[in-house]
């Protein structure tokens, strides 16, 4: 009997043994990251607690379409006649024209400018310019006497010149530029037609030159 104690306590130690080992088996570890409310987000793990938001990140696709630089509005010097209408005879228009008004203008190396806005085609700007002239003498020998003689050569300043120009306010091009001296002829009147309806801004500009300018449109515009 005394034999058989020992025996039964070591066997109740064992088993208490193989009960404790089972008891601290390590259960098997779950994905402890959270739902991600976000998509296709990740949520990273940081150290102590919390977690940072990583968006994924979608590549953007540069456009064929790039922004320009403006040019300048085309220049033109005259429009296309439209089709729905034909513009009327010059033979007679100018009965049917009254004058709007009237200004005296004087140049030296200046300019200044009017609008008007034609609602009533056509407007016509009529001018007649007065330039001085140089006056020269000079003494030469006279061929059937022999003798001297004086000789006066008159003829207009070479430096007086005058431009007018009717500009679109809307699409900023001429169409209208005409004048005297530099680049145009030497006719002292002139008479420049605007056949269209539109806002109109007409500039007058030159040197030693007078202009008298007339502004005429359609009885009742």
């Amino acid at each position: 009997m005394n034999f058989m104690r020992p025996v039964g306590i070591i066997a109740i130690l064992l088993i208490l043994l193989v009960l404790f080992a089972g008891c601290g088996q390590r259960v098997p570890s779950r994905n402890t990251t959270p739902k991600n409310p976000w998509g296709n987000a990740t949520l990273t793990p940081q150290t102590p607690g919390g977690y940072t938001v990583q968006t994924s990140v979608i590549p953007t696709t540069t456009s064929p379409i790039m922004q320009a630089t403006l040019v300048p509005t085309q220049t033109i010097t005259t429009l296309p006649v439209p089709t729905y209408r034909t513009p009327p005879p010059v033979t007679n228009i100018t009965a049917n024209l009254t004058v709007l008004d009237e200004k005296t203008m004087v140049f030296s190396y200046n300019r200044t400018a009017y609008t008007y806005t034609l609602e009533n085609p056509p407007l016509l700007i009529d001018y007649t310019l007065t330039v001085p002239n140089i006056t020269k003498t000079r003494v030469e020998t006279d061929p059937v006497s022999g003798g001297d003689r004086t000789v006066s050569i008159t003829y207009p300043d070479p430096v007086a010149w005058f431009k007018v120009t009717v500009t679109d306010t809307a699409t900023k091009s001429v169409l209208v530029q005409t004048g005297y001296g530099g680049q145009y002829d030497v006719s002292y009147s002139k008479q420049v037609w605007v056949r269209y309806p539109g806002d109109y801004y007409i500039e007058f500009s030159g040197n030693r030159v007078t202009a008298n300018v007339k502004f005429l449109a359609p009885r009742g515009t």
